[in-house]
């Protein structure tokens, strides 16, 4: 029972935490949500 709760816990923080993340990305716009933002040159699009 209690293994139960755990994993059923851990289960629900990831997708609280996931959820979040995602949101928190999509406000940012496309540009500053990609994982290249950081050494882009400014050409958003599929990565070479």
């Amino acid at each position: 029972m209690i293994a139960n709760l755990v994993i059923g816990g851990a289960i629900f923080v990831y997708a609280g935490w996931a959820l979040a993340r995602h949101v928190k990305k999509s406000a940012k716009g496309a540009c500053a949500s990609c994982h290249a933002a950081d050494h882009c040159r400014g050409s958003c699009g599929a990565e070479r």
